[in-house]
C-alpha cells in the first residue's frame, strides 16, 4: 500500500518504541544496597554458627565414640577375666587382697612361697581405672544401685543413668562440671552373663539382668580446644568469603548502576531524537497540506479580488455620475447610458459572491483552528464527529480529486481526549487512504459507540496490504514509500497517541480490496497522560 507509514495493534512488537526506563530505587540510591549486604552478613553469620555447631557436635561424637570404645575394651577384659574364673597376681603394696571378694581360694601360696591373690573382673576394672586416671586423666569405674563395695555407690548423675538403663536406654551421656572443670561423661550398662553368675547369683541376679554400669569421665578441655581450633578456622574462612563477596558485590552493583545511568541517558537521547523526528513528521504533514489549504483559500480570495476590481470600476462610474448630477451636468439619460440598472443588479451579485468567498475562507481558517485546537491543547469533552469534519476540510484538497467521501456518523457522546491529537490521527489515516487509491476511489468514515468505548473506522478502496506489511505498519520508521518521501513515523505516531489515550488501533486489509483502520477510545478518561512530544 503506497504511503504506508506504520502496524496493527495486535502486533505487540509495535509497542517496542523507546521510552526511557525508570531507574529502580535499588539502583539509583546506594543505601538500598545495605539491606542486601545485611542479608549477606546474616547468611554468612548463620553459616558460621551452623558450621561451628557441627564442629562441636563432631568433636563430641569423636569423644563419645572414644568413651564407647574404652567401655568395650573394659567389657572385653572383664569377660576374659570372668571366663577364666579370675586371675592370680602377686600381692604387692598396690595390689592387696580384695576384702569384698568371697571366694575360698582368694589367696594362695605357690610351692616356692610366693603369695598370690585372686583378681576378679570388678577388682581388675578398678586397677585398670587407676592406671588410666594416672596416664590420661580419664576416669572410669563400676557402679551399681546394689553395689557390693560401698565405694561403687553411684553419684547423682550415675544413678540417673542406672535408672534409665532399667527403662531400656542403652547409653547415658552428658557434659558436667566436676571440681570447677567440665567433663564428658559416658555410661553404659553391664548385663549379667553366665560367667558373672558365679559371683553375683547370691545377689539374686539372673541372666540378662542389668547389674550396674561402667561410668567413664573424660576431660572436656581437649574437646573444647579442638572445637575452638575449628571455630577459629571457620571464622577466618567465613570472614574472607564475606569480605570477598562484599567487595565483588559492591563493584558489580556499582558497574550495574553506572550502566543503568548510561542506558537511561541513551534512552533520553533516543527520545529526544524521536521527538525531533516527530516534529519533522508534523512539519512534513503541514507542508504537504499547505499547498492544498493555500489553493482552497486562494480560489475564493481570487474571485473576491476580481469582484473588488469590478466594484471599484462601478463605484468610480457611479461617483462620476453623482458628481455630474450635483453639478447639473448629468440627466437620467446619462444614467441609462451608463447602464445603471445593470450596475445595480451586478453590485448585489458581486457582493454576495464576495461574501460567500470570504465565508469560505473563514470556514477554512475555523476548521484549521478546530483541527489543531491551539487554544485547547489539553483534556476536554470532545465532539469526535465535528473533529472529523474539521479534519476533512483541512485535507479536502488532498481528497477531492481522488476519492468520494462517504460519511456514516453515529450519534456520539462527548469523549474525554485531547482533540487536536485525535484529529492528527484521523488526518494521518485519511492521507494514507488517499495515497493507497491509484485512480479514483471511495473513502468511508463510520463512527459509533457502546457502553464503554467509541470507534472511528476509515475504510478505503485502495490497493490493500499483504499480511507481512500489515504486521509492521505501526513500527517506528517502517514505510513503503520511496526513499526520501516519508519518515515512517505517521502511523507510529498515531499508534502512540491512541494508546496513550487508553485506546487501541487496528487494521484489516486485503490486497486489491482496500484497508480498514479502526480506532477505539474509552468513554471514560483513562489513568494515563497522553501528552505527546511537541
Amino acid at each position: 500500500m503506497p504511503g504506508i507509514e506504520a502496524a496493527p495493534s495486535n502486533n505487540k512488537s509495535a509497542d517496542a518504541r523507546p521510552h526511557p526506563p525508570a531507574i529502580p530505587a535499588f539502583i539509583r540510591d546506594r543505601r538500598w544496597w545495605l539491606p542486601l549486604f545485611g542479608l549477606w552478613a546474616y547468611i554468612v553469620g548463620l553459616a558460621y554458627l551452623l558450621q561451628s555447631e557441627e564442629a562441636r557436635e563432631q568433636a563430641m561424637r569423636v569423644a563419645v565414640e572414644g568413651s564407647r570404645n574404652m567401655f568395650r575394651v573394659v567389657v572385653f577384659t572383664r569377660a576374659w577375666n570372668a571366663s577364666h574364673g579370675g586371675v592370680y597376681v602377686p600381692i604387692t603394696e598396690h595390689v592387696q587382697p580384695n576384702e569384698y571378694l568371697d571366694h575360698p581360694l582368694r589367696d594362695v601360696t605357690t610351692t616356692d612361697g610366693m603369695a598370690l591373690t585372686m583378681v576378679n573382673p570388678a577388682y581388675m576394672t578398678r586397677l585398670i581405672a587407676e592406671i588410666a586416671a594416672a596416664e590420661s586423666g580419664t576416669r572410669f569405674r563400676i557402679t551399681s544401685l546394689r553395689p557390693v563395695q560401698p565405694a561403687n555407690k553411684p553419684d547423682r548423675w550415675e544413678a540417673q543413668g542406672l535408672h534409665a538403663f532399667e527403662r531400656g536406654e542403652k547409653e547415658h551421656i552428658a557434659v558436667t562440671q566436676a571440681g570447677g572443670t567440665q567433663e564428658l561423661r559416658y555410661m553404659a550398662p553391664l548385663v549379667v552373663t553366665k560367667a558373672c553368675l558365679s559371683c553375683h547369683e547370691k545377689q539374686d541376679y539372673k541372666l540378662g539382668d542389668i547389674r550396674g554400669g561402667i561410668s567413664i569421665s573424660v576431660p572436656y578441655a581437649p574437646i573444647e580446644a579442638a572445637v575452638l581450633t575449628n571455630r577459629h578456622r571457620a571464622q577466618a574462612t567465613h570472614l574472607a568469603v564475606f569480605a570477598l563477596v562484599l567487595v565483588l558485590g559492591w563493584i558489580l552493583l556499582e558497574m550495574l548502576r553506572r550502566r543503568w545511568f548510561e542506558l537511561h541517558g541513551t534512552f533520553k537521547d533516543l527520545e529526544n531524537s524521536q521527538h525531533q523526528l516527530i516534529q519533522s513528521e508534523k512539519m512534513a504533514a503541514v507542508g504537504q497540506l499547505a499547498a492544498g489549504v493555500a489553493h482552497e483559500i486562494n480560489n475564493p480570495i481570487g474571485f473576491v479580488k476580481s469582484n473588488l476590481g469590478s466594484l471599484r470600476s462601478y463605484t468610480k462610474t457611479l461617483i462620476e455620475l453623482i458628481d455630474a448630477c450635483r453639478a447639473g451636468k448629468a440627466t437620467e439619460a446619462d444614467f441609462v447610458a451608463a447602464d445603471y440598472e445593470y450596475i445595480k443588479t451586478d453590485l448585489d451579485s458581486l457582493l454576495g459572491e464576495s461574501n460567500d468567498g470570504l465565508e469560505r475562507v473563514r470556514k477554512i481558517v475555523a476548521d484549521l483552528k478546530d483541527f489543531s485546537h491551539v487554544d485547547k491543547a489539553e483534556w476536554q469533552e470532545f465532539d469526535l464527529n465535528a473533529g472529523i469534519e474539521s479534519t476533512l476540510n483541512v485535507v479536502w484538497h488532498e481528497l477531492k480529486y481522488k476519492a468520494d467521501v462517504v460519511r456514516e456518523y453515529g450519534s456520539l457522546p462527548p469523549v474525554p481526549c485531547i482533540g487536536s491529537q485525535i484529529n492528527q490521527v484521523v488526518m494521518n489515516l485519511l492521507v494514507n487512504a488517499v495515497q493507497a487509491i491509484e485512480e479514483h476511489g471511495t473513502i468511508t468514515i463510520r463512527t459509533g459507540h457502546d457502553e464503554t468505548k467509541v470507534w472511528i473506522r476509515i475504510e478505503d478502496t485502495g490497493q490493500g496490504m499483504p499480511p507481512e506489511v500489515a504486521k509492521r505498519i505501526f513500527e517506528p520508521f517502517y514505510t513503503t514509500k520511496p526513499v526520501g518521501q516519508g519518515t515512517g513515523l505517521g502511523l507510529s505516531l498515531s499508534y502512540d497517541i491512541v494508546t496513550r489515550h487508553g485506546g487501541s488501533i487496528e487494521v484489516h486489509s486485503v490486497p486489491g480490496q482496500g484497508s480498514t483502520f479502526s480506532i477505539f477510545l474509552p468513554l471514560h478518561a483513562p489513568h494515563v497522560s497522553p501528552a505527546m512530544p511537541g
